[in-house]
C-alpha cells in the first residue's frame, strides 16, 4: 500500500496559520472587556440650619412703626413676638432703663421685666405696649421680659446640660412668680405678700436694677399689676410717670442716721404704697428732697390697703 508524504514548508504554513488565529481570538476576547467603574463621587455636606427667627425681626418691625406717629400702631403691635439683638443707648437724650438695636432711629426699647446678668444680646419676647412722644420724636416699645435667648446662650454637654436641669429649681416666670420667701413674717406658705407692714427685707429675690443699682422684689404679683413695668434703680420721678401717683406715701429715718460720721445715701426712706398693688421703698434722698432716691424694694401685694 502506498503512503502519501505532505512536504514540511506545507506543514509549517498549516501550524503557522493555527497560531496566528488563536492569537487573534485572544486578543480579541481581552479588548472587549469592560473597564472598571469609577468610584462613585462622595455627596457634598448638607448646610448647617439657618437658625429660625421667632416672630417679627427689627427690620419688619421698623417697617410696621414707620414713622411712629400712625394711627393704631399699639393695637397692631401689642402681643406680637420680636427677636432682637438690644443694647445700651449710647446718645444723649435715652429714655432712663431703655434699650436699642441700632443708635440714631430714635426706636427705644423697655424691658418690663429682666433676666439676672441681662445688660444687652438677643431676645425673643412680646411687646406689651407702645407710645410716640412728639417730643423729642421718640418711638418707645414696651417688652415682656428681656433675657438672653436659648439660641444665643453657648451649647453645652447634653450629660451636663441634663445634670442642671435635674439640679436646678423651676424659675419663676416673666410676671415673678415663685415661692421665694414662703412663710416668712407677712407671707403665706406660696410666697405672697399678705401683710407688707410685717415683711422684712431679704425676704424676696436680691436683683440687680438699672444703672447697676442693687434692690429687692418681694412677693408675686397680680394680674395686670402696674409694678411689672419698674426696674430697681429708678428714681420716684420715673415710678410716678409710668404708673401713676400712690395711694399714700411719706418718709422714715433709717438705724444709718444714728451712727456717727456716716454721710451715705441710705439714712432716710421713701415709701408709696398703691392699694391692690404694693408698696415702693426709695433710698439715696433727703428728708426733704424724696425725689432724688432711687427704687430698692418693690413689694407686691394684691390686697394692699393703701395707706400705711
Amino acid at each position: 500500500m502506498s503512503s502519501r508524504t505532505i512536504p514540511f514548508s506545507a506543514l509549517a504554513l498549516t501550524a503557522a496559520a493555527a497560531l496566528l488565529a488563536a492569537g487573534c481570538s485572544s486578543t480579541g476576547s481581552k479588548s472587549a472587556d469592560p473597564a472598571p467603574a469609577a468610584p462613585a463621587a462622595a455627596a457634598p455636606p448638607a448646610p448647617p440650619p439657618k437658625p429660625r427667627i421667632e416672630g417679627m425681626g427689627y427690620d419688619e418691625l421698623a417697617g410696621v412703626l414707620g414713622d411712629g406717629a400712625g394711627k393704631g400702631l399699639k393695637q397692631e403691635l401689642v402681643g406680637k413676638t420680636v427677636t432682637l439683638t438690644l443694647s445700651k443707648p449710647t446718645g444723649r437724650g435715652a429714655p432712663a432703663g431703655s434699650y436699642v438695636v441700632s443708635d440714631g432711629d430714635s426706636t427705644y426699647f423697655r424691658c418690663r421685666a429682666v433676666g439676672g446678668g441681662f445688660s444687652g444680646g438677643e431676645v425673643v419676647t412680646k411687646i406689651r405696649d407702645y407710645r410716640y412722644v412728639a417730643k423729642p420724636l421718640q418711638r418707645i416699645v414696651d417688652l415682656d421680659r428681656c433675657a438672653v435667648a436659648a439660641s444665643a446662650e453657648p451649647a453645652r454637654p447634653a450629660a451636663a446640660a441634663a445634670a442642671t436641669t435635674t439640679a436646678a429649681a423651676p424659675a419663676p416666670s416673666s410676671a415673678g412668680a415663685g415661692t421665694v420667701g414662703a412663710g416668712k413674717p407677712g407671707m403665706d406658705a406660696r410666697g405672697n405678700v399678705v401683710d407688707s407692714s410685717k415683711v422684712e427685707a431679704g425676704s424676696g429675690r436680691t436683683v440687680k436694677g438699672i444703672n447697676d443699682y442693687e434692690g429687692e422684689i418681694t412677693g408675686n404679683p397680680g394680674a395686670g399689676s402696674k409694678f411689672t413695668r419698674l426696674q430697681i434703680g429708678m428714681s420716684s420721678r420715673q415710678v410716678t410717670d409710668l404708673i401713676g401717683p400712690p395711694t399714700d406715701q411719706g418718709a422714715y429715718v433709717t438705724g444709718k442716721a444714728f451712727i456717727p460720721f456716716y454721710f451715705g445715701g441710705d439714712r432716710h426712706r421713701y415709701e408709696m404704697t398703691y392699694k391692690g398693688q404694693g408698696r415702693l421703698v426709695f433710698a439715696g434722698g433727703g428728708m426733704g428732697d424724696f425725689t432724688s432716691g432711687n427704687l430698692i424694694w418693690i413689694i407686691h401685694n394684691q390686697n394692699e390697703t393703701g395707706y400705711r
